[in-house]
C-alpha cells in the first residue's frame, strides 16, 4: 500500500468578506484590508438600519468621535469590538455567520450583505 501525502493550501478570499462572531465582533477578511487600507484607520462607526435590517461601518482615525468603535487589524484579519452595538439593536450573534462588503460611496458606508 502507497500513501501519497496531501499537502493543502489556504484557500484565499479575494473578496470583501465580513463575519459575525459569537464573541460579539464583526472580522474583516484580508481581502478587505488591502482593498480599502484599513489597517491605516484604527476605529469605526457603526450603523444598523431597522426597516432593510442592514449593518453597516465607516472607518475612521478619530477615536474620540462618538460611538467610535476599536477596529484591531492582525496579519491576515481586523476585528471591529461590536457587542454592545449588536446587543442595543437586538441583531442576533449566537451563531457565526458570514457577508458580502460593498462599498457605497455616496454614504462612505461599508454594507454587510448577506452571503449567499
Amino acid at each position: 500500500m502507497s500513501f501519497e501525502r496531501y499537502i493543502g493550501q489556504r484557500a484565499v478570499m479575494k473578496e470583501p468578506k465580513a463575519a459575525i462572531w459569537k464573541t460579539g465582533q464583526i472580522n474583516l477578511n484580508r481581502a478587505f484590508l488591502e482593498k480599502y487600507e484599513a489597517k491605516k484607520t484604527g476605529f469605526a462607526l457603526l450603523f444598523f438600519d431597522k426597516e432593510k435590517k442592514k449593518i453597516a461601518f465607516r472607518l475612521i482615525q478619530n477615536g474620540k468621535e462618538p460611538g467610535a468603535a476599536k477596529l484591531s487589524p492582525k496579519a491576515n484579519r481586523a476585528t471591529i469590538f461590536a457587542k454592545g452595538f449588536l446587543s442595543h439593536f437586538g441583531i442576533e450573534y449566537g451563531k457565526a455567520r458570514r457577508f458580502d462588503v460593498r462599498y457605497d460611496e455616496k454614504e462612505d458606508l461599508f454594507i454587510l450583505e448577506a452571503d449567499k
